[in-house]
């Protein structure tokens, strides 16, 4: 469906507005949103009672495992804080350039800003369905990642995804190469400042109820990363021209979430990509917090 509004409604019925003074959200609130996740890729909670602890175990209820971004600041034990600069952020999916990207992300506004800085989110099922022939064809097969991590973000990473590793036990290259061997189509190969040259094999594509989306990384942002080199699989670069055309088709299908204080937006992180528009003013006035999370 073209989008020509912009702007999220909250008609949706899984935008969950409050009604009630200091009402708490509740089981079939939860059970809506599951739904609305479900069937489109997203709920929204707006006007109910909210902290962080509350943020907190809405997760829990969605996430049976929660990841992090290691380099992002954490806020809890669960979430971590959002800050990516003040410019415009692509449309991505979360973690995406990883091997074990989240199913689910989380986003709680704590203070809003007065203007600019909305959330955006395009559903990669429409997406994909608008996209030419020669352009869903040309994703149909896997694409490679390349980049260069630093060692602390490696080890940061390492620590997280090891299934062995205690909090707080020393990273060595051995653990490095157990979750190198987890996953196939990974590779990596430390130089000589401790750094990780690292490869990956990537699916642009996911497949939901029967529909395929377009749910990946490649417009996304490069902030605390080392921006990486994508390649199809027949080795030919993917240029920033094919780039700029994948853009112009997402943003017709692009929503806007114009943040109000103590927002929380749920999102199927394997269908709904989002990202950001440029932030107006100070940006000390965005308080905004992020938890990721898999279901298994």
């Amino acid at each position: 469906m073209l989008n020509t509004d912009k702007t999220l409604s909250q008609n949706n019925p899984y935008f969950l507005v409050s009604t009630k003074e200091n009402e708490s959200i509740e089981a079939h609130h939860l059970a809506q949103a599951q739904l609305g996740l479900e069937e489109q890729g997203w709920a929204l909670f707006r006007g109910f009672q909210h902290n962080l602890d509350g943020f907190n175990e809405i997760v829990s209820h969605f996430c049976q495992q929660v990841t992090f971004d290691p380099a992002r600041e954490f806020t809890t034990s669960m979430s971590q804080k959002v800050d990516a600069g003040t410019q415009a952020v692509g449309l991505h999916i979360e973690n995406g350039n990883t091997p074990f990207p989240p199913s689910f992300v989380a986003f709680y506004s704590q203070k809003s800003a007065l203007k600019g800085s909305q959330t955006t989110l395009c559903d990669g099922v429409s997406l994909y369905e608008s996209l030419p022939n020669s352009l869903q064809k040309r994703f149909e097969t896997p694409i490679k990642v390349t980049r260069t991590l630093p060692e602390t973000l490696w080890k940061a990473y390492v620590s997280n995804e090891h299934p062995n590793l205690e909090a707080g036990q020393a990273v060595t290259e051995q653990h490095l190469d157990n979750v190198l061997n987890m996953i196939p189509g990974q590779s990596g190969k430390l130089n000589e400042k401790g750094e990780l040259d690292y490869s990956l094999q990537i699916a642009p594509l996911s497949r939901h109820n029967g529909k395929t989306a377009f749910a990946n990384a490649l417009l996304g942002p490069s902030f605390n990363y080392q921006k990486p080199i994508y390649h199809h699989a027949d080795g030919n670069l993917i240029n920033q021209s094919e780039l700029d055309l994948l853009a112009q088709y997402a943003e017709a299908h692009t929503y806007e979430l114009n943040w109000r204080d103590g927002d929380i937006i749920i999102i199927d992180n394997t269908r709904v990509m989002h990202g950001r528009r440029a932030i107006l003013g100070n940006p000390d006035e965005r308080q905004l917090v992020i938890a990721m999370g898999r279901t298994e």
